[in-house]
C-alpha cells in the first residue's frame, strides 16, 4: 500500500541494495543483531545516555522508510523517538532465546528507530548480554559491530565524550560504484557478465534436492547454535590457512558445505550452492567507512562439487580463488539488478514479482564472515562480539562468524520450521569437528 508522505522530507530515495534487503525483509524477517558477551552489569542510565548519542551521530538511526508514488521507496526524516531499550533476567542457559526473538520480530511499517537495543542480565555470576537488532536496510555485519563497539565505548568512559566529528550519514552504496562497474551504464557489459554468471552457477550440474530442508513450511522459528574456538585453535587455523593458500573464510565455507554433504545419499560429487556476503566498501570509490550506519553489502554466489573424500584445503582454496574472481569481475555491484532493481524508483506493485523471484532462488548454504573485531579498548570486560541471523526459507544455514581476543565465533543459525534440530546440530559438530582438526 502506498503512504502517504510523511510531514518530514524526504533524506533520498533507497538505492539497489537497500530495496533488495527492505523488499526481502518482507518476504521473510531478515533482522540481524550483534551483542556483546561481558563480564559484570551495566548501568541502565548509562546506557540511556550512550544511546541518545550514538543516535545523534547516525542519520539513519533517526530515519522511517516509507512507500511513495513518486520516488519509491525512501528514508524519510523520522521524529526524535528515542531507541528502544529492553531489559530481560535471563541464566547462562537460556540467554540465546531472547536474541533469537529479535530475528523474527520485524519492525513495524514506517517504525523509527530500525534499531532496537536489547540488556540480557544474568544474575550469579554476575555476567550481561549488550545487543542491538537492526533492520537490515540500515545497516550490515561490520557497520553493526562498529555502532556496538562505540557504544560499549561510551558507557565505559567516566565523561560523555560528545559526537563524533564528521557525517551523520554515508553516501548510498549505488553512487560510489567505480565506473567500471556501473552496470546500467554499460548495458551490452552487464548482459554478457549475467550469462557468465549464471554458466557459474550451472558449470557442475543440477544441485540436488534438500531432502531434509522443509523449504514450504509455513511459519518461522529462528534458532542458533553458537560454536567457538579457543584462541590457541583460532591462531592454528589462521596459520594452516596461510600454508595451504588460502584464507579463514575459505576453511569455514569448506567446513560447511562438507557438513552439508555429510547430510545427502549417496557417494558421488554433489553440487551444493554456496552463498557469502561480501563488505564491499574496498570496492567502491572513494572507499567507504564502517561508520555512520549504513548499507554496504552485497552476495556472492557459486556452485562447488563436494563428496565426503573432498579434500579439505583444496575445497577452502577453491572457495577462495571463485569468490576473489567473482568480486574482481563486479559480480558484487551487479548482483541487484538480477532482481530488476537499477535506481528507478521502487513501487509497492514490484514487492509481489520480487518475493516470487526472492522465493525462486536456488537452495543454498550461506557463510558471513566479518572478520577479526577490534577489541573495545575502552572496556576490557567484554569477551566477545558476534552477530547472528536466520536463514531464508531457500537456505539450510546462515553461519555468521567474527573473532575478538584471537577468539573464533561462529553463530550457526537455522530456522526450526524448516530444519530439524538433530540435523542443525549434526550440521554443526560436523562443521566444529572439521576446523578443529585442520
Amino acid at each position: 500500500m502506498i503512504q502517504p508522505l510523511p510531514v518530514a522530507p524526504i533524506i533520498r530515495p533507497l538505492d539497489p541494495g537497500e530495496s533488495f534487503f527492505y523488499m526481502s525483509d518482507r518476504v521473510s524477517c531478515m533482522n540481524f543483531v550483534v551483542f556483546a558477551e561481558r563480564r559484570g552489569h551495566l548501568p541502565l542510565e548509562r546506557l540511556r545516555q550512550a544511546l541518545d548519542l550514538v543516535q545523534q551521530e547516525n542519520l539513519l538511526l533517526r530515519a522511517s522508510i516509507h512507500w511513495t508514488r513518486e520516488n519509491g521507496l525512501c528514508f524519510t526524516h523520522a521524529s526524535e523517538a528515542a531507541i528502544e531499550v529492553r531489559c530481560r533476567s535471563v541464566t547462562s542457559g537460556n540467554w540465546q532465546s531472547p536474541i533469537e526473538q529479535q530475528l523474527s520480530e520485524p519492525f513495524a511499517l514506517g517504525a523509527a528507530p530500525l534499531m532496537r537495543c536489547i540488556y540480557l542480565k544474568m544474575a550469579s555470576p554476575a555476567r550481561s548480554v549488550l545487543a542491538l537488532c537492526f533492520h537490515h536496510a540500515i545497516a550490515d555485519g561490520r557497520a553493526g559491530t562498529a555502532l556496538l563497539r562505540r557504544l560499549l565505548s561510551v558507557m565505559a568512559r567516566q565523561q560523555d565524550p560528545g559526537p563524533l566529528p564528521g557525517p551523520d550519514v554515508l553516501p548510498a552504496m549505488a553512487d560510489v560504484h567505480p565506473a567500471r562497474f556501473r552496470w546500467s551504464e554499460q548495458q551490452e557489459a552487464a548482459k554478457q557478465l549475467k550469462a557468465t554468471l549464471i554458466a557459474d552457477y550451472r558449470r557442475h550440474g543440477p544441485l540436488p534436492a534438500i531432502a531434509w530442508l522443509a523449504g514450504e513450511a509455513s511459519g518461522r522459528t529462528p534458532r542458533f547454535i553458537r560454536l567457538s574456538l579457543p584462541p590457541e585453535d583460532t591462531r592454528r587455523l589462521l596459520s594452516n590457512a596461510r600454508k595451504h593458500g588460502t584464507t579463514v573464510h575459505g576453511a569455514l565455507c569448506a567446513a560447511q558445505l562438507l557438513a552439508q554433504c555429510s547430510l545427502q545419499s549417496g557417494t558421488d560429487a554433489t553440487p551444493f550452492f554456496l552463498s557469502c556476503p561480501v563488505d564491499m566498501r574496498a570496492h567502491l570509490e572513494p572507499v567507504q567507512a564502517a561508520t555512520p550506519t549504513g548499507l554496504f553489502v552485497s552476495l556472492i554466489s557459486a556452485t562447488f562439487p563436494v563428496s565426503a573424500s573432498s579434500d579439505f584445503w583444496q575445497l577452502a582454496r577453491d572457495v577462495s580463488t571463485q569468490t576473489r574472481l567473482q568480486i574482481a569481475r563486479g559480480e558484487g555491484h551487479l548482483l541487484f539488478s538480477l532482481f530488476g532493481l537499477d535506481g528507478s524508483p521502487v513501487l509497492p506493485e514490484r514487492l509481489e514479482a520480487f518475493r516470487k523471484k526472492s522465493l525462486a532462488s536456488l537452495p543454498n548454504t550461506m557463510v558471513s564472515n566479518v572478520g577479526a573485531i577490534t577489541p573495545v579498548a575502552d572496556d576490557p570486560a567484554v569477551e566477545s562480539i558476534s552477530f547472528a541471523l536466520c536463514p531464508m526459507p531457500y537456505q539450510t544455514l546462515f553461519t555468521a562468524a567474527s573473532s575478538y581476543q584471537d577468539q573464533l565465533v561462529l553463530n550457526v543459525g537455522f530456522d526450526s520450521a524448516r530444519l530439524a534440530e538433530s540435523d542443525a546440530l549434526a550440521l554443526a559438530q560436523q562443521i566444529r569437528h572439521s576446523l578443529s582438526t585442520h
